[in-house]
């Protein structure tokens, strides 16, 4: 199974992300265009394609931007997404000396290259990390 790369799949993940930390989007990634959780469904790869459509698409439509320790990175697009594809981890279990620990701590480490920050009805933005 995959996760489509419609209007109604980017519906999805904003709800369930918006205005929250980059963690959250990638958690959104659980879920199909109809809400239905399909993270038992569709691989660690396929998620990670899709948390990468979803920064690229919100990247494009200016309703975020990325930031490394609050500084707004200033490269492409491209580059700022790729900058997530190279250092993704090959696996669910990234620190093998804490198998219980969750993905999601990845969000957390220094490796992770970017947190996120949500453009504001006024045009500025606010850095959710």
């Amino acid at each position: 199974m995959k996760l489509s790369r419609s209007e109604d799949q980017l519906s999805v993940f904003l709800r369930r992300s918006e205005h929250g930390a980059i963690v959250d989007l990638w958690l959104a990634t659980h879920y199909d265009e109809n809400e239905t959780d399909a993270a038992d469904h569709v691989s660690f790869m396929e998620r990670r394609d899709a948390f990468c459509w979803a920064v690229e698409r919100l990247l494009q439509e200016g309703r975020i931007r990325l930031h490394k320790d609050g500084k707004f990175l200033e490269t492409s697009i491209d580059e700022q997404v790729e900058r997530f594809r190279s250092a993704w981890p090959s696996s669910e279990k990234p620190y093998p000396q804490h198998l219980d620990a969750d993905f999601y701590l990845w969000f957390f480490d220094p490796a992770c290259p970017a947190g996120v920050a949500w453009r504001q009805p006024d045009g500025s933005y606010l850095i959710a990390d």
